[in-house]
């Protein structure tokens, strides 16, 4: 049985780590993005004006339509990151298969 080639080996592995962190983020971004959509829903059914938005320890009295403008833009960014982020899951899937693939036939040769 041959040695597996260690350039193929590190390039598996590190495929693997970048997987990792790539699927992390996307799982944050996610729940960001899901509390968002859940806070402006609850501003959809406040009758108030104002809200208080939170800057550190302090809170502040702000105009409800400035609050949803604001997770509104972070809402439509973070659907663009979690766009990002999946395809690129996708891709280091591919790349992983393909390398586990390789390493195999490495290893049978």
């Amino acid at each position: 049985m041959a040695a597996v080639e260690p350039s193929l080996a590190a390039r598996y592995q590190q495929a693997v780590e970048e997987l990792r962190a790539v699927v992390l983020n996307l799982q944050q971004y996610r729940a960001r993005l899901l509390e968002i959509e859940r806070v402006l829903k609850e501003l959809e059914k406040l009758q108030d004006n104002y809200v208080y938005k939170s800057y550190g320890n302090l809170f502040f009295k702000t105009p409800k339509e400035e609050v949803v403008k604001e997770l509104t833009s972070e809402k439509e960014l973070l659907q663009i990151r979690v766009e990002e982020f999946s395809r690129r899951e996708k891709l280091l899937r591919e790349r992983i298969s393909s390398l586990e693939k390789q390493l195999r036939g490495a290893q049978g040769a």
